[in-house]
């Protein structure tokens, strides 16, 4: 043991040999590093992380000991960090910056100004790129939104400072609002174009977005059918989405009006479980089950927990035969896509409040079956 110990000292003095470095955080406030930052003419590095975050650790544990990615940011940037599980320091720092996810990383001047914002979790040499590319005057926001401002109707201004916008997940539909307006309320179906309402439009009210709409054919001539489609679907979540978390009905029946329109099996499928869920929510369970017997075969009929869960949902709430019947046909598709326990127990239930007395104990035994294989 005393040899171990005498090898480790020797180490830790041999010239050229060091622990395990890494980005070295220090220990104050990002406005306390932008106050250093005009002392020494260095950008601020500020990571706002969340201590449960999987990515976080990640970066934190695995890519800021890279060597190429510590000496990089010691030697270039004033760097601080903040766990966002604080709540005061959430409410600080949250809306201040527009964070929406974790992590984000923020580069500060000595002014307090954002000069760059980039999300995620990176590899070290991307890492490294991203810092690159914030010390670089001419993609640094400001820049980017001064060239904008000054040609809001050119398609290669608008494209880089989306692209720059879209790194941190910072607001771009004000954006695309600008430029469709620039250009006279038309665009023309270029890739270029494509390119830039598909990576900045989110609002499903706004005039662009419904000019992607009323064109869908000649965008899709652009790029493809499917990547239109793939961009409608999520908008359409998105904002939904958005509408549920926030317990907001009448925005989500604004919203759920407004993605039906789009005709497409997926987002009416979507819609229908949206439905579903905010019926359950809200114990609307006539509103629950009517909806459930009108889509499930149409919108779910691959998808063997949903059907399950809607079984049982109709099974506790319902005492009409018809409904029973449907909850039944649910639970044994469930139980042919996922021959577990639960499905076949589910099926075996609904059967014996119908009073199936022989398919009860047939899927109660396949529940018996597949219980013992576990």
């Amino acid at each position: 043991m005393q040899r171990l110990i005498f090898a480790f000292l020797l180490w830790m003095g041999t010239p050229g040999l060091s622990p395990a470095q890494t980005i070295n955080f220090q220990p104050m406030s990002p406005e306390a590093a932008v106050a250093a930052s005009a002392q020494q003419n260095k950008p601020v590095l500020f990571m706002a992380y969340q201590g449960t975050c999987g990515h976080c650790e990640k970066m934190i544990n695995e890519v800021f000991p890279d060597t190429s990615v510590s000496n990089f940011y010691n030697a270039n940037y004033i760097c601080v960090k903040l766990d966002m599980l604080d709540q005061n320091e959430a409410k600080k720092y949250i809306p201040k910056y527009n964070i929406s996810s974790f992590p984000t990383f923020i580069i500060l001047n000595g002014k307090g100004e954002v000069l760059s914002q980039f999300v995620g979790e990176f590899k070290p040499s991307e890492f490294v790129k991203q810092g690159k590319l914030a010390l670089d005057p001419e993609q640094q926001l400001p820049y980017l939104r001064k060239r904008f401002e000054a040609a809001p109707a050119d398609s290669a201004t608008t494209y880089q400072y989306l692209l720059a916008l879209s790194r941190g997940r910072l607001s771009t539909q004000p954006i695309a609002n600008q430029y469709f307006a620039a250009n006279n309320n038309r665009l023309d179906f270029s890739t270029y174009n494509w390119k830039i309402v598909s990576m900045s439009v989110s609002d499903m009210t706004s005039p662009v977005f419904q000019y992607m709409v009323a064109n869908k054919d000649s965008f899709a001539m652009a790029s493809s059918l499917k990547k239109v489609e793939r961009k409608f679907y999520l908008t359409a979540a998105y904002n939904m989405q958005v509408a549920v978390s926030n317990n907001d009905t009448t925005q989500y029946y604004r919203q759920r009006d407004l993605a039906a329109k789009l005709k497409l099996h997926t987002v009416d499928s979507l819609i229908f479980v949206n439905d579903l869920n905010l019926a359950e929510k809200h114990k609307q369970w006539p509103r629950y089950i009517s909806t459930a017997r009108n889509g499930a075969e149409k919108y779910v009929w691959t998808d063997a927990n949903l059907l399950r869960r809607i079984a049982d949902n109709l099974y506790e709430h319902s005492e009409e035969s018809s409904t029973l019947q449907k909850a039944a046909n649910c639970a044994v598709r469930s139980a042919e896509l996922k021959p577990d326990y639960f499905s076949n127990l589910s099926a075996a239930k609904i059967y014996l409040k119908l009073g199936y007395t022989d398919l009860a104990k047939k899927y109660a035994q396949r529940a018996v079956d597949e219980g013992g294989k576990k």
